[in-house]
């Protein structure tokens, strides 16, 4: 059976306080249900942490990301990274195929790095 909030249309918006520093936003599915949630938070310089908070699918993360991307393009961010522990192994390989990665290590910790510029981002 395909799973629903693979197949069914998704809108992303802004949810929460918004501050020059933190945005949230949810991914709702056709029928109004929350099926997503994610945070960006800003680290230092022009560098934001994603959290993905709430990411059922692959599907529902990418375009969860790709919200995000635009918020910390209009902070000014020019630089995201999402700890990979937190996510599923198919987002980690999704965003690898689909974004210019880098890998950074901290301790034992694994977080992926990218540029949130549209041209860094197919």
């Amino acid at each position: 059976m395909p799973d629903p909030a693979a197949t069914d249309p998704l809108s992303v918006r802004r949810s929460g306080p918004e501050t020059l520093d933190r945005a949230e936003v949810v991914a709702i599915d056709a029928i109004g249900a929350v099926v997503g949630r994610a945070a960006l938070s800003r680290l230092y310089g022009s560098r934001a942490a994603l959290e993905l908070e709430l990411a059922p699918t692959t599907t529902v993360a990418l375009a969860l990301v790709g919200s995000m991307e635009r918020e910390a393009l209009a902070r000014g961010l020019g630089r995201l990274e999402l700890d990979a522990s937190g996510a599923s192994p198919g987002v980690v390989a999704a965003l690898r195929r689909r974004r210019p990665v880098t890998d950074e290590r901290r301790g034992h910790r694994l977080h992926l790095t990218w540029p949130t510029t549209p041209r860094g981002n197919p």
